[in-house]
């Protein structure tokens, strides 16, 4: 409980109370807080069980100021009780920052060095905590305090999780962080991007965002990769709000970031062990065939989880992931890597076969703007299983973001993906030059043009 994470803040700071001075903007508002918490413990219980309303605690902060006759340079009294307050219950100077409906990224890189992410904007903001033992004080007391993780000297970086307030934290405190301690927020949208959303935000146009949404409903299986923040959970968590409501969906996250409102979806963790193996995923998998489950959705493969994931790909399960990678012709060979991670003695190229047939589209994203989506071609020559459907052309690259016209450059060409459309009557004559036998209950390839190279 937040009362609990008080004290502790309190009993951290209180040893200091009679050495410090005020260095800084963040110093006066801690020691207001710091007051604040010893008079009104019980007031802040109520607050944060919602038996009390926020107004109260305005009132006595405000008391407070008055009483010590506390100020702050080209700050007013209703800023500075704000400030205490956000302080108190929330995140402190962050606070107003991931209060921001479009920001998704705060980065601390040192006391007078902060930086948050709007939309597709990095830009450097006015938040200063006035030295590095401050930071460090923000860090243990606001963070580590309230979400109850391990940050010491012999584990200097430690990952946080919020799930009320959608945050993941990352910090870092010496000897790790020699220069400064450092922390960075991401936050995840309370109410998630649409693929409406998405085309008006220009990560992929309208007719994109229809082949996908049909490849998706056809029983496609998907990797989406990209670099971090590239926009790849959040595209697959709109695509998946459109796959059809009867269809059971079973999703496996490290970190809680699909929140889906699928109404047919089940959503669960996993955890990595102290070896980075993910321990649930085999046997959610196999629970699953217990449960009707007809797609299996995993967060994000990074490590040996990719055997257990791909051996139900290959066997025919619905099968959604995101990987890291900084090309669609390459995650596939990243994908195999992880799968040797775990122990298996199949070769490389057993491993690339299974992943040629496991896997229909892969759809790369660079700075929140679809790249390219690729078909994989199971049935061609090896340099030849890739086919590009789309592709941005770019006009303008800049660092943050891209800008550039999507085109759609290719035919769909493997058996499978074609037959997955055909037997879900979303396949459109425009899709494929393969010519199509349609009866009244089953669609097939009739012939498959030779795709030999010239």
């Amino acid at each position: 409980m937040i009362v609990n994470r008080l004290e502790e803040r309190a009993k951290h700071k209180e040893h200091k109370a009679g050495e410090k001075v005020f260095q800084s903007t963040y110093e006066v508002i801690e020691r207001i807080a710091l007051e604040t918490i010893k008079e009104h413990k019980d007031l802040i219980g109520e607050i944060t069980l919602s038996k009390a309303p926020k107004a109260s605690l305005e009132l006595a902060v405000l008391k407070i100021l008055n009483k010590r006759n506390y100020k702050v340079v080209d700050v007013s009294r209703k800023d500075l009780v704000k400030d205490v307050i956000d302080h108190i219950l929330g995140y402190g100077l962050l606070q107003p920052y991931l209060d921001m409906e479009d920001c998704s990224g705060i980065f601390i890189n040192g006391p007078d060095n902060c930086w948050i992410k709007v939309g597709k904007e990095i830009k450097r903001v006015n938040v200063s905590f006035g030295s590095i033992d401050n930071l460090k004080s923000y860090i243990r007391t606001t963070i580590q305090a309230n979400l109850k993780g391990e940050l010491n000297d012999d584990k200097a970086l430690a990952k946080f999780e919020d799930p009320v307030n959608k945050l993941r934290i990352i910090c870092a405190i010496d000897p790790v962080a020699h220069i400064s301690p450092t922390a960075v927020f991401r936050k995840h949208k309370g109410e998630a991007f649409s693929l409406n959303d998405l085309v008006e935000m220009d990560m992929l146009t309208i007719e994109l965002a229809e082949d996908l949404k049909r490849y998706g409903r056809a029983g496609a299986n998907f990797i989406f990769c990209g670099r971090g923040g590239s926009g790849k959970t959040t595209l697959m968590r709109a695509l998946l709000e459109e796959v059809q409501e009867e269809l059971r969906i079973l999703t496996m996250e490290e970190h809680g970031e699909l929140f889906l409102k699928h109404p047919n979806a089940v959503q669960l963790l996993v955890k990595r062990n102290t070896k980075g193996e993910v321990y649930g995923i085999e046997e959610l998998s196999d629970m699953g065939l217990l449960m009707t489950i007809d797609m299996y959705v995993f967060g994000e493969i990074r490590g040996a989880e990719a055997m257990s994931f791909y051996n139900g790909a290959f066997a025919g399960n619905i099968s959604w992931t995101t990987g890291h990678s900084g090309d669609a012709r390459k995650i596939l060979r990243k994908m195999m890597i992880n799968m040797k991670m775990s122990g298996t003695n199949l070769s490389d190229e057993i491993l690339l076969d299974m992943l040629y047939e496991s896997v229909n589209i892969i759809v790369f994203l660079d700075k929140f703007t679809v790249g390219e989506v690729v078909e994989v071609v199971p049935e061609e020559k090896e340099g030849k299983k890739y086919n590009t459907i789309w592709k941005l052309e770019k006009t303008n690259n800049q660092v943050t973001f891209i800008e550039g016209q999507h085109i759609k450059v290719g035919k769909l060409k493997s058996a499978d993906m074609i037959n997955k459309l055909a037997e879900n009557k979303l396949l459109r004559e425009e899709d494929t030059e393969v010519d199509m036998v349609v009866n009244s209950t089953t669609a097939c390839i009739g012939n498959i043009p030779n795709n030999k190279p010239n």
